[in-house]
């Protein structure tokens, strides 16, 4: 099959030929080719401690009783040491998992992936953990989803308790 360029008024004459296997001329690497990597799991493992942290801190706070019976949040706690220890230590985790995705890109390079999702979005880990994962599959057919289910699974569960 040959594509054909339109030039945005009429087709012209050029062609070029559709890119072999592998999605946008991404070359596919050997089956079996390991493409985890102690980055990855890094990432993950620090996006897992930071909502630990985050869930024991907001267990922390004190809890106030309205007129009608309800909990309410203590306005007197609204800014607590444990919020502070939070906005402290999410930065770091920010710029740790920046380099993590950084040294995960690297190594995806290394390995001969054309194109790796970029190491950028490691500021939204669970982005990179999903772009990665994605274009890994597209060049390592049958590789695995686990980091997709455990980033995914670590957002539902801080939805879940920042909203609860």
């Amino acid at each position: 099959m040959r594509l054909q360029w339109w030039d945005g008024a009429v087709w012209t004459g050029q062609f070029a030929d559709v890119p072999a296997e592998g999605s946008k001329g991404r070359p596919l690497l050997p089956p079996r080719t390991s493409t985890s990597s102690p980055f990855l799991w890094a990432l993950l493992g620090l996006s897992a401690l930071f909502l630990i942290l985050d869930i024991v801190v907001k267990s922390l706070h004190g809890y106030a009783i309205g007129p009608d019976g309800a909990q309410l949040a203590d306005p007197d706690l609204e800014l607590s040491l444990g919020d502070l220890i939070v906005g402290g230590v999410a930065w770091p985790t920010c710029a740790a998992n920046v380099v993590m995705a950084y040294l995960d890109w690297r190594r995806l390079k290394r390995l001969g992936v054309v194109r790796p999702f970029h190491w950028a979005w490691g500021f939204l880990p669970t982005i990179y953990v999903i772009g990665r994962t994605v274009v890994v599959r597209k060049v390592v057919p049958g590789s695995s989803i686990a980091p997709i289910m455990i980033a995914v699974g670590l957002s539902i569960v801080s939805v879940a308790t920042n909203y609860s």
